[in-house]
């Protein structure tokens, strides 16, 4: 999928939709006159009329139509990678916004008066949220790829270069353990665990689903402490050692250079796994790394910690693998 007029035209105007069906939903149906607006328990413990949560909501979805209108018109001229996730961003809130008044009304006529609405329909406006965001993430698309260009913004001796079907690749193989992203699974763990308990205090099905979503966040940050790096014929692998999970895959047709750099945490957004508009990087305290440079455009980092001869080692065989690929490519 690539980005085009058409495609962030569409995707702006999936942003801009919350807005429009707020402002013609309060003028088909009625107006609630008081609609719950917070809960302890499954029930709200505090009312509000429909006018003040419409005012509010309608601020809210509307000042992000508008950004989102903006965008359109600076998306000409900024990076792609950039507008297209701001918009996500935005259409995400602005639904948010817009569905949280239609389910606050919605839920007080269904269950028969605000006070009686349960707060499942709090979870709602989420849901719809993410799905908009989602939606039109995948509407607006990819930025247009000039291969050749991105290709020559690699060092030559690091390019890849056809590779003759009949030389054997050796797979390469590393571990890395990084104490930072260790430590940082412990901080949200106990920070998610409070959150959880108090959510859980104030209304069951709230603290099951914080309780969800936090264990499957601890459990993607303490994959990412002990990892294995393995290069073979499909290209660049990121394993868990912790768990039976892939967590990230550069495939060998996507690899049009690779180099072994000196992987400065300063450059690269600092230690951990980290990311960036136009390069993504996996630093566990600064040193030689292998660097991948991807046809998107998008670089991606490793540290190795082996020492640079390892990385270099790690790079060859990259290479060979992206060089086989692409020699099949052309001869099919």
């Amino acid at each position: 999928m690539t980005s085009s007029r058409s495609n962030r035209l569409i995707a702006s105007t999936l942003g801009i939709l919350p807005f429009a069906v707020l402002l013609i939903g309060v003028n088909v149906w009625p107006q609630p006159t008081h609609v719950p607006m917070h809960w302890s328990s499954d029930l709200p413990d505090r009312i509000g009329t429909g006018a003040g949560l419409f005012a509010v909501t309608l601020s809210v979805a509307g000042a992000c139509a508008v950004l989102v209108a903006l965008l359109a018109v600076l998306s000409a001229v900024m990076p792609a990678l950039w507008a297209r996730w701001l918009t996500t961003l935005l259409a995400g809130m602005g639904a948010t916004a817009a569905a949280t008044y239609g389910a606050a009304a919605l839920g007080a006529r269904v269950s028969g008066g605000a006070e009686r609405v349960h707060v499942i329909w709090a979870i709602v406006p989420f849901v719809i949220g993410l799905a908009l965001a989602v939606v039109v993430y995948v509407a607006y698309g990819r930025e247009r790829i000039d291969r050749a260009q991105i290709i020559e913004s690699v060092p030559e001796r690091s390019r890849v270069v056809p590779v003759s079907s009949g030389t054997p690749l050796v797979p390469w193989a590393t571990a890395l353990r990084s104490g930072t992203m260790t430590g940082t699974a412990i901080f949200v763990a106990v920070v998610l665990t409070v959150t959880t308990v108090v959510s859980w205090m104030s209304s069951i099905w709230m603290g099951l689903l914080i309780g969800l979503i936090s264990v499957a966040a601890v459990g993607l940050t303490l994959a990412w402490s002990r990892v294995e790096v393995r290069v073979d014929e499909e290209g660049l692998v990121i394993r868990s050692l912790l768990a039976p999970i892939t967590l990230l895959r550069v495939a060998a047709t996507d690899v049009v250079g690779a180099q072994v750099l000196d992987i400065d945490p300063m450059k690269w957004g600092g230690i951990g796994l980290r990311w960036l508009p136009d390069r993504t990087a996996y630093v566990i305290r600064g040193g030689p790394g292998i660097v991948v440079h991807r046809v998107t455009g998008r670089r991606f980092a490793v540290e190795i910690t082996e020492g640079e001869e390892v990385a270099a080692a790690g790079v060859r065989a990259l290479l060979h693998s992206a060089g086989h690929a692409l020699t099949t490519a052309r001869s099919s």
